[in-house]
């Protein structure tokens, strides 16, 4: 090496025993894998997308499509509190990582076998007024926040707010609010007989076979 001439340095990014990501820049593969995974999740039955899908039912698209916002900041504020949490105890604790997956797989498979018998019909009633506040609750308490913040979104996301955090959530936000239109869509359409005689238990069995191999790669 020519004398005066000092290697580059190269930038230390910290990793605990379970890939959690601590340190370091968001990379495009890392925004794509968000935005993929998330879509997994998003489309599968759950306690938001079933009153998304009763108000598209019960009040029609243009007075339920609102609702999406509220589940929007349901699980921003969800995501962001396991996040921020599992950041820092995973710094040194790195098994809660492990624990944590191994607990979301579970659920993802528990959630699997029991879309498996659910239906798309299935749908409650209420009124318009207490709606929006079911909504946000079932959103902010829904324990999907706590697998894309654990496994979806990198570690990383939670210590650096404004460049990490900021892309993440909003690659989280442009594929929710596709997905909660197509439950709101999907109750409307079903009020109004528009598509038909559709198979409720296909589309079940489907998204349950889908969660099944999510959760197996979970363990990996």
């Amino acid at each position: 090496m020519a004398e005066g001439r000092r290697p580059v340095p190269r930038v230390r990014q910290q990793e605990n025993n379970n890939g959690f990501s601590l340190e370091g820049t968001m990379l495009a593969e890392d925004i794509y894998a968000i935005m993929l995974f998330s879509s997994l999740i998003l489309v599968v039955p759950g306690p938001s997308n079933t009153l998304l899908l009763s108000a598209g039912f019960h009040f029609g698209s243009l007075r339920a499509a609102p609702f999406i916002l509220l589940e929007a900041l349901g699980y921003s504020l969800s995501i962001s509190a396991w996040g921020w949490v599992l950041a820092r105890l995973s710094e040194s604790n790195p098994w809660i990582i492990s624990l944590t997956k191994a607990l979301c797989a579970l659920y993802v498979a528990l959630l699997a076998v029991k879309t498996w018998n659910a239906s798309i019909r299935s749908a409650g009633t209420g009124n318009f007024r207490r709606w929006p506040l079911h909504l946000f609750v079932a959103t902010l308490s829904n324990p999907k926040a706590l697998i894309f913040a654990s496994v979806i979104f990198p570690g990383k996301a939670f210590l650096d707010f404004w460049n990490n955090y900021t892309i993440s959530l909003l690659a989280f936000l442009v594929v929710l609010a596709p997905i909660g239109m197509l439950w709101v869509g999907l109750g409307a359409g079903i009020r109004k007989g528009y598509l038909g005689s559709i198979s409720g238990p296909l589309f079940s069995k489907v998204t349950s076979v889908i969660l099944a191999l999510f959760s197996a790669s979970l363990t990996y």
